[in-house]
């Protein structure tokens, strides 16, 4: 038996596929839903963004005021993002998928939170990594780095084999169930760059949901209370070593927001 977040989550989406049904989307529509997962999950890294100018940048409307580096991070966000969902057919969730993904979004210094490596850029790490969380919880350390290579390789073969088994009726086999334990593994256990863990993660599931017939959806996270409530669901499902918190999070957080393009 599904809990019942799992139970609205598939309700709300069976309602949205049939009033938008993937086929008839148009550029407007498709390109919105591209513009607001980028800036949820771009919020989450970066605090100066405001919601409503940046999509109007995003739209190529002319805007003051914001800082260029937050802009153009968000921007080659949105690029990754569009591109690979436009070449959705192609896209396979390999070790090369994901190091491209990675030297697209991160191979300028500007993209980069940490001092910039440019020898790092598509590779994974080569040094430790520790999670900076504070003031609020305390830092994480991720795996170490000289394990990276059989780490990933090891866990995409875990993880293809579960997207392979995708059922939305079963708890085990959600798809919701399998993009929490693919979010957690990878930003949460492996960290494998040395910056930009999260803007990668979340562009990949963004591939998954599509790939499974779910629209790119996050939950809203347009202000600094948002984004503290994301970290502290991170922090929780490591202290309680479950999922749960985090797929109900995210079931949540995208029923709410497939309810508001509902009523569009």
């Amino acid at each position: 038996m599904l809990p019942e977040y799992l139970l609205k989550f598939n309700k709300i989406l069976l309602k949205f596929q049939r009033k938008f049904p993937r086929t008839e989307w148009s550029n407007d529509f498709k390109n919105s839903l591209i513009n607001d997962y980028s800036f949820f999950s771009a919020r989450v890294e970066d605090s100066k963004l405001e919601y409503g100018d940046t999509i109007n940048f995003l739209n190529d409307e002319t805007i003051r005021g914001i800082n260029f580096d937050s802009l153009l991070a968000i921007s080659d966000h949105q690029s990754v993002l569009k591109n690979l969902l436009d070449s959705l057919e192609d896209f396979s969730l390999t070790e090369d998928t994901i190091r491209q993904i990675h030297r697209s979004l991160m191979e300028s210094p500007l993209a980069w939170e940490a001092d910039f490596r440019p020898e790092l850029v598509g590779n994974y790490r080569n040094i430790p990594t520790i999670g900076s969380r504070q003031p609020y919880f305390e830092n994480k350390h991720y795996a170490p780095h000289y394990n990276l290579e059989i780490i990933m390789s090891s866990y995409l073969d875990i993880f293809n084999s579960k997207l392979s088994l995708i059922d939305n009726t079963e708890y085990g086999k959600h798809l919701l169930t399998q993009v929490t334990y693919f979010h957690n593994k990878f930003l949460n256990e492996i960290h494998p760059f040395a910056d930009g863990n999260g803007r990668v993660c979340r562009i990949l599931i963004g591939a998954i949901l599509m790939l499974n017939n779910c629209p790119p959806i996050f939950p809203r996270i347009t202000n600094q209370t948002q984004q503290k409530k994301y970290i502290s669901i991170i922090v929780r499902c490591e202290k309680e070593e479950s999922d749960e918190p985090m797929m109900k999070y995210f079931a949540l957080g995208m029923t709410e927001y497939l309810e508001s393009r509902l009523g569009d």
